[in-house]
């Protein structure tokens, strides 16, 4: 068991291990690599082949305690030196390692309060250096420790003054740099900013210095010296690096770039094992030595050729980010793997060898010659990895490293013409142009012969030396996809996951696949191309990879699914044995209710399709630019009507009335529309900004609340102003109700009042405490609210009397929905995802129940089952009388729509582009 250290004191004790993972001198895992190529030396006749930099082998890894920090200014959590490995622990205490076993040697504990946590850790020469005192607090302490003992040196309290609202940070930063020659700390780091330097074995004061006025600074440590990347007033840039005891430069570089002129140019230093320097202003980065000298500018990548030519580890990241090839998002930088990036200081070349961890979830902790420290961050398994550099003989022009290049499949062989033909006809190859060592591209595009067809892409995104490499990257990758991105468990397997994901000019699915040694990436604009073409290209890649092998059998959820291409926010309407639903793609879909078979689909034109109704034989479906009314049986087009629509159509009495946006004002206007023509009626514009609460139809009136507290009754034929009523405060939004003859306005503040519905005359005025946001219910003589903070209220019809309230939330803020009423039952959303049952009489709770963490969707109430689904993407189908659950789905996407229900189906759309229709009994 590891020595446990106490504040303070000084123990020694026996070297132990903790939870650790080591690997014994192997290769493992490492793909996809930079070119290895180098010549073999030649002596007389026998040729004689020199070890060059290989791969990166996992010697050992832990789980990981701690977090890398969220800002600049944040202090580090880990430190490395050739001597030691030590993180802080999430309890505030410190593990050290020996760096290249990873075995526990001791730890300095977390101390007893009032004592503050350790929150940052350096080791400079045999020197622990450990800082204590939260991130938003100025006073704090620093202490040395021996390294080797764990003893305390010396303990000494500073301050750092927190920048005010009304300063401009000027440096940003860790407040405390660590180097073999002395501590600097910033104490101020608001303009102008200001540090001291301490020594490093007693603490003491050693300088003091402040800088110029309109300089913003970045900064980093080598082993000797400070650097300080400055950005002055004026566009001045300069490097250099300041003597720890003194704080004066050793050298000062001046720097040219062309963002020089931009006052918020984006500024990074870093800096590795032997000090070298990686400086990055703007979208521009250069190196420069150890004294400041530049290196030469030669920026094309290249192998690790040169056994004694290569650098520590500089910074880590994509290939294609790395060789300068950035893409639009950070998920489509390719190849799949992170790379360790080196320098060769002699030629200013980058090398590059790949990881077994992608390329966003891997931080470069820190390096020493031959082994480099990894925070991986795959959800749910972050660890800290420790890689040694592996040495071999040149494998001529290997591809990306680790592989011949002949191991790499050319992204074109691996569709036919007859795999694309089950989605379209009519297709033109197009090879990629990623083939950055010259060979068989690894990219590949299938080109529709018409405009309306969706190009179908192909993608290797790496290839190991191994299967079970291959393997633990896909796993690391499929579990970044199902934290980011909408999955498909549909049609989830063994080394095969489909997703949806946003693009700035839409949405496109993909499936990631994983056979052998190889992992695959195809992707498209059609969800549909996606889900038929991806598992023939896993049979294709099966073929090759492992002959006789057949793809494992999924289980399909029972009901059906519909792949959309787009996210379905507006609810889904069953109408006649049909399901209609909008996806946000600006598609109108009409499907079989029992067997999800398409009927029709129309095009609006546009994104943000969210708003959709069927009155009769017509659908009326609106976006951003346009409104539609639809045949409801073929989907033909009757009529459009260029406009923004901003809420869902209503339909009453042969008319269509909404709300319309206005873009170039700050203002909107109810429209009645003829519901058989589209021809304008007329209009209302009510004063102030826009808000959108669904107009109101009650009798021969036209009800609609403005967002300046106003109730407005109007004349459905012509639009004139029959009455209103203020019922809010100015700037509030007015939500509407109605039973019989009464109208129910509930403002934002909290206001809530019962008027005639022909005349405008207040019955009676009440008031709830929080804002309300939602429409209010009626039902069995009670008016029903729901406050922001999830406060469900009672009131009398009749008097406006409050009957009960229940605080759901338990006076915290969280997400609230309009009450849902059913059977003598209020159903209200509490903190934590918990959902209570309330009796619709009394508020006296009948059960509660937590079935995940947070909502998704407001609650559906139908046929003795309460269906919604939470943060997780879960659909729940609870018991009304019990709570208990019945049974859940998992989604896989967010759920925007409110659950709706049949006699056998429950009907939702999600995120990731699926309009599900589950048993109503049983579920998926």
């Amino acid at each position: 068991m590891a020595a446990a250290l106490p504040y303070g004191g000084v123990r020694g004790g026996q070297e132990g291990h903790g939870v650790l993972t080591v690997l014994r001198p192997r290769s493992v895992a490492v793909l996809a690599a930079v070119v290895v190529a180098a010549s073999p030396a030649v002596a007389g006749d026998a040729p004689r082949f020199r070890p060059v930099p290989a791969e990166w082998r996992e010697a050992w890894s832990v789980p990981a305690d701690f977090d890398t920090g969220t800002s600049f200014s944040d202090t580090p959590r880990h430190a490395v030196s050739g001597d030691a490995f030590a993180a802080v622990t999430r309890e505030g205490g410190v593990r050290v390692h020996d760096p290249r076993t990873g075995e526990l040697r001791r730890t300095v504990p977390a101390a007893p309060a009032p004592i503050e946590p350790i929150t940052g850790v350096w080791i400079a020469a045999d020197v622990l250096v450990v800082s204590r005192g939260a991130r938003d607090r100025a006073d704090k302490t620093v202490e040395g420790h021996d390294l080797a003992t764990g003893a305390v040196l010396w303990r000494r309290a500073i301050t750092v003054r927190e920048v005010a609202p009304n300063e401009d940070y000027a440096y940003l930063g860790s407040p405390i740099m660590v180097t073999e020659r002395g501590i600097v700390v910033f104490e101020r780091t608001a303009d102008p900013a200001a540090a001291y330097g301490l020594d490093l074995r007693t603490g003491a004061p050693t300088a003091r210095t402040t800088y110029a006025r309109g300089c913003e600074m970045r900064s980093a440590a080598t082993s000797r010296s400070v650097l300080l990347l400055s950005h002055c007033a004026g566009g001045r840039l300069q490097l250099a690096a300041l003597d720890p005891r003194t704080l004066r430069p050793a050298w000062t570089r001046p720097l040219t770039s062309p963002f020089a002129a931009m006052e918020d140019a984006y500024l990074s230093v870093t800096t590795n094992a032997e000090g070298h320097i990686r400086v990055w202003i703007g979208t521009n980065d250069s190196f420069y030595a150890g004294d400041g000298h530049p290196l030469p500018d030669a920026r094309a990548a290249t192998g690790m050729t040169d056994p004694d030519g290569w650098s520590p580890p500089l910074f880590t990241g994509s290939y294609s980010e790395a060789i300068h090839r950035r893409e639009d998002t950070p998920r489509n930088r390719w190849p799949l793997p992170a790379y360790l990036m080196s320098l060769d200081p002699g030629s200013g070349r980058l090398g590059g060898l790949p990881l077994d961890v992608p390329h966003e979830h891997a931080i470069l902790l820190g390096a020493i010659r031959d082994m480099a420290f990894v925070h991986s961050t795959v959800p749910g398994d972050s660890r800290v990895i420790a890689y040694r550099l592996g040495y071999g003989p040149a494998r001529g022009p290997a591809r990306f490293g680790g592989v011949p290049a002949s191991a790499w499949p050319a992204a074109c062989s691996l569709l036919t013409e007859r795999d694309l033909s089950v989605f379209a006809e009519g297709y033109r190859v197009l090879p990629g142009t990623d083939d950055l060592a010259g060979t068989t591209p690894a990219k590949c595009d299938w080109i529709p012969l018409t405009d309306d067809g969706a190009v179908i892409s192909v993608s290797v995104e790496a290839v190991s030396p191994s299967s079970a490499g291959a393997r633990k990257l896909f796993t690391a990758q499929a579990a970044e996809v199902k934290s980011v991105d909408a999955y498909d468990p549909t049609t989830e397997g063994p080394g095969f996951l489909s997703y949806t994901a946003a693009h700035p000019t839409g949405y496109f699915g993909a499936t990631i696949i994983n056979v052998g040694p190889v992992i695959v990436r195809l992707s498209s604009p059609s969800r549909s191309a996606v889900r038929l073409i991806s598992p023939l290209l896993r049979d294709n890649l099966l073929a090759r990879y492992r002959p006789g092998v057949r793809a494992p059998s999924t289980p399909h959820p029972r009901g059906w699914n519909h792949p959309a291409d787009a996210v379905f926010y507006s609810d889904p309407v069953v109408a006649r044995g049909v399901v209609h639903a909008a996806s946000d793609d600006g598609t109108v879909h009409a499907l079989d209710a029992a067997t999800g078979a398409p009927r029709w689909r129309f095009r609006i034109g546009g994104m943000n399709a969210r708003h959709l109704v069927v009155a009769g034989d017509t659908v009326f479906a609106a976006n951003g630019e346009r409104l539609v009314a639809l045949d409801v049986a073929t989907g033909r087009l009757k009529w459009g009507r260029t406009m923004e629509a901003g809420t869902i159509p209503v339909v009453s009495g042969g008319r269509l009335y909404l709300w319309v946006r206005f873009t170039e004002l700050p203002d909107a206007e109810l429209v009645a529309l003829d519901r058989a023509t589209g021809r304008k009626l007329w209009t209302f514009r009510p004063p102030g900004d826009f808000a959108a609460p669904t107009p109101l139809i009650a009798g021969t009136l036209v009800h609609v609340g403005d967002p300046e507290g106003t109730l407005y009754a109007l004349d459905p034929r012509t639009g004139a102003r029959r009455w209103r009523s203020r019922v809010g405060g100015r700037h509030d939004t007015i939500h509407l109700a109605r039973t019989g003859d009464v109208i129910y306005a509930a403002s934002e503040t909290g206001e809530v009042r019962a008027l005639d519905a022909a005349t405008g005359k207040v019955r009676w005025s009440s008031r709830v405490f929080g804002p309300v946001n939602f429409r209010p219910v009626v039902s069995g003589g009670i008016v029903y609210l729901a406050d922001e903070d999830g406060t469900t209220y009672a009131l009398d019809t009749r008097t406006g009397r409050r009957l009960w309230s229940f605080p759901a939330m338990s006076g915290e803020d969280g997400e609230g929905w309009e009450p849902v009423v059913a059977r003598g039952v209020v159903y209200a959303g509490g903190a934590g995802g918990r959902l209570h049952a309330l009796d619709a009489t009394t508020g006296a709770e009948r059960w509660s129940a937590a079935p995940g963490t947070g909502y998704s969707s407001h609650p559906t109430v139908a046929g003795g089952t309460v269906y919604l689904t939470d943060a997780q993407r879960v659909l729940h189908a609870l018991d009304t009388a019990t709570g208990e659950e019945r049974w859940r789905f998992q989604t896989g996407g967010d759920v925007q729509t409110r659950p709706v229900v049949t006699t056998d189906f429950v009907y939702v759309g999600a995120s990731n582009g699926n309009l599900y229709a589950l048993p109503t009994a049983t579920g998926g």
